[in-house]
């Protein structure tokens, strides 16, 4: 049986933590388009042989 991790003496469940955990890297991805955005954008060419990928954003 997997043991919950406890906060100030109350047991959290794992799914709860999963949640919090995506919250969080939500959080990180918008905070970190956000300053890509802030400092003018990016531009990705990546040629392998024939494919060829372009993204651009702001």
């Amino acid at each position: 049986m997997a043991r919950a991790r406890t906060v100030a003496g109350y047991g959290i469940p794992g799914i709860v933590w999963f949640f919090i955990w995506l919250v969080v890297v939500i959080l990180a991805i918008c905070l970190l388009a956000f300053i890509v955005h802030w400092a003018g954008g990016a531009l990705l060419n990546l040629r392998l042989g024939h494919f060829v990928l372009n993204v651009g954003f702001t």
